[in-house]
């Protein structure tokens, strides 16, 4: 394949699935009401229950590998293991330096999910740790802590789930690539298939949210409240390099000759005041855009938080490189 066509499939990936994130299990949950209703009916289509399973297992896999690898540094040190698969090319370094598709979507669109085996595999390489025990160890905390329900772990059944998953990738494998005379599994099956995958899903998921965020607020009013917490740490760091910044231009303008005349009236830090001010402009006006379908609601401000914190970040980022590109003149 083509460099420029690899990138742009990615980014065509991305574009396609923007809906959602990577917590699927609800999609599982879904299907499966989905599968009970149909029970009766003459049209009904079981293979598609069964590749559509699969389906979505993988998508869940692919963005949360993703998700973990853009998250830290040290998930990106491990992806590297994951970068045997394919070839980083230029092209596709390029679409990350420009924003378009970042070093998780590259590695998670390339490494390969056709088996239960391979997924397991692949998050333990990221995490860095055995994923058996922390499945088998997870409990829905919103079921337990919110809806007072017992505390009881979300995977039953370890060793019968991974063989009954491990026989649903296989059943998708040879019918999508088969054409077998007679069936190959029995209609029952497809409720306890789907039941594994969604009790994997939401016991993975409540692993990597701990992983990377610990013991997070489950109210919305909490999660709010630490949405706008970690955007002021945020804020703290980026006001600590633009005085350091701010400071540095500062003593270069007072030992500079006189200003130019015309367009070049005014100082280094006037113009780095101005760059913050209209960066600050852009990045709320930004943050209404994406939640303008949020307003109202008392999601808004956590949705509102992220997206400025993830903002700041880049901004960050911009002012490291200013600054480096400075001490280096």
């Amino acid at each position: 394949m083509n460099p420029r066509d690899h990138a742009e499939e990615i980014l065509e990936v991305k574009h396609r699935n923007m809906r959602g994130h990577g917590l699927l299990s609800y999609e599982l949950k879904t299907l499966q009401w989905k599968w009970s209703k149909s029970k009766g009916h003459a049209e009904r289509t079981p293979d598609f229950y069964v590749i559509r399973g699969v389906t979505i297992i993988e998508v869940f896999a692919r963005r949360n590998i993703a998700s973990l690898i853009d998250y830290s540094e040290q998930y990106t040190q491990r992806a590297v293991e994951l970068s045997k698969h394919f070839k980083m090319d230029f092209d596709l370094v390029r679409h990350i330096q420009g924003r378009a598709i970042t070093l998780g979507d590259i590695v998670a669109h390339n490494v390969p999910v056709n088996s239960y085996g391979q997924i397991i595999g692949h998050f333990e390489t990221v995490l860095g740790k055995q994923l058996r025990p922390l499945l088998t160890q997870a409990i829905d905390r919103f079921a337990v802590e919110i809806e007072g329900k017992p505390r009881e772990p979300i995977v039953r059944d370890y060793d019968k789930l991974a063989q009954r998953l491990t026989v649903l990738f296989e059943l998708r494998h040879i019918l999508c690539h088969e054409l077998p005379s007679t069936p190959v599994y029995a209609e029952e099956a497809i409720d306890e298939f789907l039941d594994y995958a969604i009790q994997f899903t939401k016991a993975l998921e409540e692993v990597l949210i701990f992983e990377q965020f610990g013991l997070i607020p489950l109210t919305q009013t909490d999660i709010n409240i630490q949405a706008r917490e970690n955007l002021l740490k945020i804020e703290e760091q980026m006001a600590a390099l633009l005085a350091q910044l701010r400071s540095h231009v500062t003593e270069n303008d007072n030992a500079a000759d006189l200003p130019l005349p015309g367009r070049w009236e005014g100082t280094w830090v006037t113009s780095l005041d101005d760059a913050q001010a209209k960066w600050l402009l852009y990045r709320n006006a930004q943050c209404e855009f994406e939640t303008y379908l949020n307003r109202g609601g008392t999601i808004w401000s956590m949705i509102w938080g992220k997206v400025a914190e993830k903002l700041t970040k880049d901004r960050i980022a911009e002012l490291q490189a200013s600054w480096e590109h400075i001490m280096h003149v």
